[in-house]
C-alpha cells in the first residue's frame, strides 16, 4: 500500500497528487490511501462519506512483502528544486514491491503515462456529487445558449498578491485585455465565464458578453472544465479542469503575452 501521510496545498494540488498515485496503483495492482484529504472527501463520488482516499486496483492481489513500512522522501530533493519523480523507475517499483506499506513525503511523485491511460477511472472517482453537478448544469447550461464559444476565465487575485512576490497577480485590465484578444481571434460568437476568488467590479467587463461561475470552489473549477477553452495565470486549479474536461488551457505566464489559441492544448498530469 502506498501511502500519502500529509497535505500538499489545497484541492488541486491534493486531485492531482492523488491522481498519478491513483493511476499508478491501478496499473500495478496495488492500494493507495491518503490520509489528509478529509476536507474535500464530500465533494467526490469516490470519497463521499470517508474521513480517508482510499483505492484500490480493480487487479489488486495481496503482495509477500520482504520489509513491513518504509519511506521515500522528495521533500528535501525534488519539491524544493521542482522536479518531478518519476514512479517508473526501477528504484522506485523495487522499493514499492518490497514495501508492505510505503510512505511516501512529497508532492513531485508522478506517473504521466498511467494518467493517461487511466483518465476515465481518475474522471469517474473525482467527479463531483450530485449536488454540485447540478449546481454547473444550471450555470453551463443557459451561459452555452446563443452562442459559437464559452470561455473560462479563471481570476486569481486573494493569495497571488504575495505568492512568488506576486508576479502573476495581475489587475482586471490584464485579463480583460487578454478577453478581448481571444475573442477577435475565434469565429462566430463567444461568450466568457468567468471564476474569481473574490467579487469583482461589476463595471471591469462592460462591452463583453460575461457570465459568472457559480461561486464555489469545487463548482467553479468544474464549471471551467465544461468550457471551450480557459485563460487564467498559472495554477493547479486550471490545470486540473484542463485535464478533467480534455478543454485546451491558455496559461498567462505575463501580463503582455498575447493569447494564442493554436498553442494550447488540454493539459496532461
Amino acid at each position: 500500500m502506498i501511502i500519502t501521510p500529509h497535505p500538499y496545498g489545497r484541492m488541486a494540488n491534493r486531485l492531482i497528487l492523488a491522481s498519478h498515485w491513483i493511476a499508478h496503483v491501478e496499473d500495478t495492482g496495488d492500494c493507495y490511501l491518503h490520509l489528509c484529504f478529509a476536507d474535500y472527501a464530500r465533494f467526490f463520488e469516490g470519497t463521499k462519506g470517508k474521513l480517508f482516499l482510499r483505492y484500490q486496483s480493480s487487479h489488486y492481489e495481496p503482495r509477500r512483502s520482504s520489509r513491513t513500512f518504509g519511506c521515500v522522501n522528495i521533500w528535501n530533493t525534488c519539491d524544493k528544486l521542482r522536479q518531478d519523480y518519476d514512479l517508473n523507475t526501477t528504484d522506485f517499483l523495487e522499493r514499492q514491491a518490497k514495501t508492505r506499506y510505503l510512505l511516501t513525503i512529497g508532492w513531485g511523485f508522478r506517473d504521466k503515462p498511467a494518467t493517461e491511460r487511466q483518465r476515465a477511472v481518475l474522471v469517474d472517482f473525482f467527479k463531483p456529487v450530485a449536488r454540485h453537478r447540478s449546481a454547473i448544469d444550471r450555470c453551463i447550461e443557459p451561459a452555452r445558449r446563443g452562442v459559437d464559444h464559452l470561455v473560462g476565465v479563471h481570476i486569481r487575485q486573494t493569495d497571488y498578491r504575495k505568492f512568488e512576490g506576486g508576479k502573476w497577480f495581475y489587475p482586471l485590465s490584464v485579463y480583460r485585455r487578454a478577453m478581448e484578444d481571444a475573442q477577435a481571434k475565434y469565429a462566430g460568437s463567444v461568450r466568457f465565464l468567468i471564476c474569481a476568488d473574490h467579487v469583482l467590479d461589476g463595471t471591469a467587463f462592460q462591452g463583453l458578453d460575461v457570465v459568472h461561475g457559480p461561486g464555489h470552489g469545487v463548482e467553479d473549477c468544474y464549471a471551467l472544465a465544461r468550457c471551450d477553452f480557459i485563460i487564467g495565470p498559472p495554477s493547479t486549479y486550471t490545470y486540473w479542469a484542463s485535464y478533467y474536461g480534455g478543454v485546451p488551457r491558455f496559461v498567462l505566464e505575463t501580463a503582455d503575452q498575447p493569447v494564442d489559441l493554436s498553442r494550447s492544448a488540454a493539459r496532461r498530469l
